[in-house]
């Protein structure tokens, strides 16, 4: 891998990160159920996270082919980071914000899908498919394991917000085998050569041991503490997030988006 596709393996990974966490924040706040402590919490967080994307952002070079869309790619990208800034004064003053959550979330898929359809991958359509599943999935599961946290103080709080989590990370993991296999079929990846270990890895690390670290989680939710099913959920985030940067490397390393 150059040296240029990892300021881009890095840009993906916090892209996918924020898009997909303030996505699914805000469809949480918006069905009902997260306390204000939540949702206050993770505006800050992702005010933060927003900020590590512009640097990354800006820190991305000119001249090679993952960059031949960044005169849209850039604008999305600044229009996200305003987007969680924006969620964080209206969390701050109470106004209305799910919306802006989710709107900017959107913003940031769109971001993503540009990204890809700047080239680096023998497909394209799978490589953004890729990439929207990827923030779903590190959305999902980051959302859960920080909203595990507020069930040790809350204890009344009910279960339905994070099992919803839950369920979305288990399909969209699924859904990343799918592409997986199907990456594998189109993209004609040689599994004798020296990556072989490195794109099995990507799949039984980063989408089968988070699908049943998930399940198990969403089992222990039934008990009356939900320690277990956090516990189980920061296994599963730092599983995700290795499964992404992986898959990101991969890509850009053999052209097959996986």
């Amino acid at each position: 891998m150059s040296i240029e596709a990892l300021f881009f393996v890095n840009w993906i990974f916090w892209a996918a990160l924020s898009a997909g966490t303030l996505l699914l924040v805000g469809i949480t706040e918006r069905l009902g159920g997260t306390t204000r402590g939540y949702r206050l919490f993770m505006a800050w967080l992702l005010a933060a996270f927003a900020a590590v994307l512009l640097v990354s952002e800006l820190a991305l070079p000119a001249g090679v082919e993952a960059s031949a869309t960044s005169e849209l790619r850039r604008p999305l990208t600044f229009l996200f980071v305003a987007g969680s800034v924006v969620y964080l004064v209206a969390s701050i003053a109470r106004w209305p914000r799910s919306g802006i959550a989710i709107g900017s979330g959107l913003v940031g898929l769109a971001a993503l899908v540009t990204l890809a359809a700047a080239g680096g991958s023998t497909n394209a359509a799978l490589f953004a498919g890729q990439l929207v599943l990827a923030a779903l999935a590190l959305g999902s599961v980051n959302a859960a394991m920080l909203l595990g946290h507020w069930y040790l103080v809350t204890p009344k709080l009910s279960p339905t917000p994070l099992r919803r989590l839950m369920v979305i990370l288990v399909v969209t993991l699924v859904l990343q085998g799918i592409g997986f296999t199907v990456a594998l079929a189109l993209g004609g990846a040689d599994l004798d050569g020296g990556l072989a270990v490195l794109t099995w890895l990507r799949l039984g690390v980063g989408i089968l041991l988070p699908i049943i670290a998930t399940i198990l989680a969403i089992l222990a939710s039934n008990a009356a503490s939900l320690q277990a099913s956090t516990g189980l959920l920061y296994i599963g985030l730092a599983l995700v997030m290795a499964g992404s940067i992986a898959g990101a490397s991969l890509t850009y390393l053999t052209g097959v988006p996986v």
